[in-house]
């Protein structure tokens, strides 16, 4: 009778462990926003972004531009973020101008739990 109870708890116990819920988030929404300073105000961007998983190697490329920033969903890690493209933009004085430009950063740590965000800094092609 004892090791009948005994059996009966430990089955109870192991049941109890292995409907344990792993809550194991590995992706995160990454976005990524382009910063033209205080001296800008960015209308509109067209502009292809690629953004490299430093571990993996992995490439995801994307031009779902909204504004000045792109959220795409994403394991999270560590990233390289190249972005190129064209942007419309109005500048202090307010005269709207259209200039290629090109914005990469090397490292970008993307590891928030459920969402995550980089700025990147333009640079101005011509």
């Amino acid at each position: 009778m004892k090791q009948i109870f005994t059996i009966l708890t430990l089955a109870v116990a192991l049941m109890l462990v292995a409907c344990h819920q792993d809550n194991d988030d590995y992706m995160t929404l990454a976005t990524i926003q382009l910063d033209g300073g205080d001296t800008l105000t960015i209308d509109r961007v067209q502009a292809m972004a690629q953004i490299t998983n430093l571990n993996t190697k992995h490439v995801v490329s994307t031009a779902d531009f909204t504004g000045a920033e792109v959220q795409i969903e994403l394991l999270r890690g560590a990233y390289q973020v190249h972005v190129e493209g064209v942007m419309s933009y109005s500048d202090s004085k307010g005269t709207r101008r259209v200039r290629s430009f090109r914005a990469v950063s090397d490292y970008v740590e993307l590891t928030g739990s459920g969402r995550s965000q980089a700025k990147l800094n333009i640079i101005f092609l011509d």
